[in-house]
């Protein structure tokens, strides 16, 4: 769905493909790598990416605001441009094929935007605020799954979901539903829950550029979104994202946090 009275999309989808070109042309080194202060790995690649996506977007829209992993890590005011120039470093160093370009666009008074670029595939994600959500261009809907044993889930490990309660939850999940994949980008895997390749995901400790493009896919798509602002200094959040139909079973598993037993059990 191509229209020029959303600038915003058609910038964000021409900066990703730059982007994705630039990162085509990187040879990937499992060894070059910096830490961050958080524990996260940032990369050459990282910043080269990040410069050439900021360079497409300020060249036509100047005052407008960014959020970015790499250089910006702090809110600001809308409109503003949210960015993680590569979601998935890890698997990219090591030449593993699941890793995305990021950006979303928040308007003051215009609609919202995500794109999600999934550069080894090609696969450009798009949705608009009220505009629907598509792959390349064809209309994406979620999984008509509706019973949660036969639900497919994605998410993501981190220091949270380790400790006690929070891995109960985990346990809840894997014990009453098809099965739990863990791949690595979790913008890439939302948009995938919204091409119904995945009935939901789940990830308990989420930064905004992490999460921005992706949720507005899966809403566009038809999909419901639960998020849940952490208490922890650092602007994180907890995301549920799913189909209707087993969304709100999926929060309840979350919420209490035990582990049902199973026959044979």
């Amino acid at each position: 769905m191509r229209d020029a009275t959303y600038p915003q999309l058609w910038a964000a989808v021409r900066a990703a493909r730059k982007a994705g070109r630039t990162l085509e042309s990187v040879k990937p080194a499992a060894d070059q790598f910096q830490v961050k202060h958080n524990g996260d790995i940032v990369t050459e690649a990282d910043r080269t990416v990040e410069e050439t996506i900021l360079a497409e977007l300020s060249g036509q829209f100047p005052v407008h605001t960014v959020v970015s992993e790499e250089s910006a890590p702090e809110f600001t005011t809308k409109p503003r441009w949210i960015i993680d120039p590569i979601d998935g470093t890890t698997n990219f160093l090591n030449g593993i094929p699941h890793y995305s370009i990021s950006i979303a666009f928040e308007g003051a008074g215009e609609p919202d935007v995500g794109i999600v670029y999934h550069v080894p595939s090609e696969t450009m994600y798009t949705a608009i605020e009220g505009g629907g959500a598509y792959a390349n261009g064809q209309p994406l809907s979620l999984s008509a799954t509706t019973e949660l044993s036969e639900a497919l889930i994605v998410t993501g490990f981190d220091t949270a979901s380790m400790q006690a309660q929070e891995y109960d939850h985990f346990r809840t999940i894997l014990n009453v539903t098809q099965g739990v994949r863990r791949f690595g980008s979790a913008a890439g895997e939302l948009a995938m829950v919204a091409a119904g390749q995945f009935d939901a995901f789940f990830e308990r400790q989420l930064s905004v550029w992490d999460t921005a493009a992706g949720v507005k896919i899966v809403e566009e798509a038809g999909g419901e979104v639960t998020r849940i602002k952490a208490l922890d200094g650092k602007n994180s959040e907890m995301v549920l994202a799913s189909n209707e139909a087993i969304h709100q079973d999926l929060v309840a598993l979350v919420s209490a946090g035990t582990v049902p037993k199973m026959d044979g059990q």
